[in-house]
């Protein structure tokens, strides 16, 4: 089956060959600019998660040790003979 090619099939065609670039320009300009804002708020979160959680280990590990200063200041002192 062949189509024949009309005039006026033609500037339609060239019409939204015209158009349509534009449109999907600032379609897909839009597009990325919302992705960049979301990638934007899952680094700032990712980045705040990470800090949190260093905060938290640094606080493990800092209980950690004074406890075992703790202990070793109590054997020192049980250790120690009476006066």
């Amino acid at each position: 089956m062949r189509k024949t090619i009309t005039i006026t099939g033609l500037l339609l065609g060239i019409g939204i060959g015209v158009m349509l670039p534009p449109f999907v320009k600032q379609r897909l300009a839009s597009l990325v600019d919302a992705m960049a804002e979301g990638l934007s708020a899952l680094g700032e979160g990712a980045r705040k998660w990470s800090e949190i959680t260093r905060e938290d280990v640094q606080d493990i590990v800092a209980e950690a040790q004074f406890e075992r200063m703790r202990g070793s200041l109590d054997e020192n002192i049980e250790q120690q003979p009476p006066y």
